[in-house]
């Protein structure tokens, strides 16, 4: 499929694609996250990592509008997304994916990517209830992006099964198809490669790494330390929910701070 490269010209310093400031969310008086700041700039590959419950997930859906955070702003583009609801940020140009993935098991692989684009599409009930010209065109290209994207993640011959046929891998393969379907500047994977057998880490490595070059902006939880090695630019650290670390790959393996909250060292 093709992409909307965004321009990175050298020498041109660019602001942050998103901008998490100070965030801090709460859950029955236990501190999730405190005055977390990090950002992800266009065109980076980022990942998020901490010991289960540094509070990585709990970052994404602050991010998304799944939480509303105490304290603290999220910006995208430059403007704040702090309050909006999911179906308004992913609007924005922000797709996810879960930890548990979440797809449309009754309906087929192709109509899991076509519901995926068509909610970006056209918003205006009225056209859709008499199904105009309009809707008609959206449609036929919201099939051939799926088509593309199906190609990409190699499930072209599932596009008329029902997306509970499919296993475990498959589904993941799917989710991320949806997740690229809208065409996002921001892709945000949560545990991509978890569950899955070697062949299929090594198929979403060389898929992020791929779609990455065409200009996408990546932020991704991960607990495979290889993936998260092989993939990122940066890393940032999260252990009890304060950020303990941020920096390249070879970086973060050599911190001390990193090797204590995974290894007790």
């Amino acid at each position: 499929m093709e992409m909307q490269h965004q321009s990175n010209q050298p020498g041109v310093q660019q602001p942050p694609l998103l901008e998490v400031r100070g965030i801090t969310k709460r859950f029955d008086g236990v501190v999730a996250l405190h005055q977390v700041n990090m950002h992800v700039n266009p065109g980076e590959r980022v990942s998020l990592i901490g010991p289960n419950g540094s509070g990585k997930t709990t970052m994404f859906n602050c991010i998304t509008g799944f939480y509303r955070p105490e304290e603290g702003q999220v910006l995208y583009k430059g403007k704040e997304i702090t309050y909006k609801r999911p179906d308004k940020i992913v609007l924005q140009g922000i797709t996810r994916t879960f930890q548990n993935v979440k797809i449309f098991p009754t309906l087929t692989v192709l109509d899991n990517l076509a519901v995926s684009i068509q909610q970006h599409q056209e918003e205006n009930l009225l056209k859709r209830v008499f199904y105009t010209g309009g809707i008609k065109k959206f449609e036929r290209k919201a099939v051939e992006i799926s088509e593309s994207l199906l190609e990409l993640v190699g499930l072209v011959q599932m596009r008329n099964e029902r997306a509970a046929s499919l296993v475990y891998g498959q589904r993941k393969l799917l989710e991320f198809a949806c997740a690229l379907a809208p065409d996002p500047d921001l892709i945000m994977l949560d545990e991509p490669a978890a569950g899955v057998n070697t062949a299929m880490v090594d198929q979403m490595k060389r898929l992020i790494l791929d779609v990455n070059k065409q200009g996408k902006t990546f932020l991704i939880v991960e607990h495979n330390m290889g993936v998260v090695m092989d993939i990122s630019q940066r890393i940032i650290v999260l252990d009890y929910g304060e950020k303990i670390a941020e920096g390249k790959p070879a970086e973060i393996k050599q911190d001390p701070r990193v090797q204590e909250a995974y290894f007790g060292k």
